[in-house]
């Protein structure tokens, strides 16, 4: 992988990056108009909640760099990154981990995001500078847009496709009726996370320049300074707050109105990588790439647990299955392997007046 990345080095100096920031933030001087949010408590997870376990195990091609379960729950997909120019794109049965279809084009696959109605599925195509538009029931390439340099992430609103250009320094911006890019938005240096709010605000997170990019209407409307080497971005269920992983071994929760300040903090493993939300909002699901261990975060209960996957090496992707129960899948960097952990969920304790 090229540059950009976070070695295992910097593991002490994570143990206390979520202690240097909740001083940091009480020390902070409010600004005139502000006091009312300065006094707002930043919450700390907890550790505990339920505990996960591996239900099933299914090969990959090489370098399963992401994973993404579709809308009506049936199909697990995997990008195999260091498969170029054949079955670039897994395709799983959910339930069992068979495989049950591929998709192959020239280039190398990276991200994908579905449709709502799930017929659609678009691929980053990191080699050749495009997104694969693929018929989903077809598996079949439908068309390719060209984009920036070097394509990650990509997140679809309507008929808008933004997609994060990893050495471009930009998001492009798609007309999915046209098929083609209609704008591009400057960020700072590799641009990784992204996410669309409720009112249509993009969020880009820059790894590189430790910080979020607001875009509205088409403009940059302010950075937010976050945290260092911010990578995923994941708006809420509701679009009306954000997850975000601080590659230092934590994740921040965020709303827009505070300006980059966390109103909380989860502990997750090392060099923590994709994140995932369940449809309630009530699980978030994390990749943690340094440590090889899932983290499972309560956002009702406020709990985090750091979760074994024996065999596994360097886990990236991750996703969470949008159906009842408890599901997340994951994906092993280095030994081409496909998870699916399980756990029961437990009933809610806190209040819903007791939550912030």
């Amino acid at each position: 992988m090229r540059g950009g990345e976070i070695h295992e080095s910097i593991a002490d100096v994570r143990r206390y990056a979520p202690v240097l920031l909740l001083a940091l933030a009480g020390l902070a001087i409010p600004a005139a108009g502000a006091q009312e949010r300065s006094r707002t408590r930043i919450f700390q997870t907890e550790r505990g909640g339920p505990r996960l376990r591996v239900a099933a195990v299914a090969e990959t091609g090489v370098l399963p760099k992401s994973v993404n379960v579709s809308p009506d729950g049936s199909r697990v997909v995997v990008c195999n990154f260091g498969r170029p120019d054949s079955d670039n794109v897994w395709v799983y049965d959910a339930e069992t981990l068979e495989h049950v279809g591929s998709v192959s084009f020239p280039g190398n696959a990276v991200e994908s995001a579905f449709s709502a109605d799930g017929r659609t599925l678009w691929v980053s195509n990191f080699r050749r500078h495009v997104v694969e538009e693929i018929d989903f029931a077809r598996l079949e390439v439908r068309r390719e847009i060209e984009v920036g340099s070097h394509p990650k992430t990509i997140v679809v609103d309507g008929s808008t496709l933004y997609v994060a250009n990893y050495f471009d320094e930009s998001v492009s911006v798609v007309d999915l009726r046209e098929g083609r890019e209609v704008a591009r938005l400057a960020t700072d240096e590799r641009p990784r996370g992204m996410g669309v709010l409720a009112d249509g605000t993009l969020l880009a997170a820059a790894f590189g320049g430790d910080r979020v990019h607001v875009f509205a209407a088409g403009q940059e409307r302010e950075q937010l300074e976050v945290c260092r080497f911010p990578r995923d971005v994941l708006p809420t269920p509701d679009r009306r707050a954000f997850f975000l992983t601080c590659s230092l071994g934590h994740i921040g929760f965020y709303r827009p109105e505070d300006h980059g300040r966390p109103f909380g903090i989860a502990s997750t493993g090392r060099n923590p990588r994709s994140i995932d939300v369940t449809a309630d909002g009530r699980w978030v699901g994390v990749a943690n790439f340094g440590s090889s261990d899932v983290s499972l975060i309560d956002t009702v209960e406020r709990t985090h647990r750091r979760h074994e996957v024996p065999g596994a090496h360097r886990l990236v992707g991750l996703a969470m299955h949008p159906g009842p129960g408890l599901r997340v899948y994951t994906t092993s960097w280095d030994t081409g392997e496909l998870y699916m952990l399980t756990g029961r969920v437990p009933e809610r304790r806190r209040s819903a007046r007791n939550r912030r």
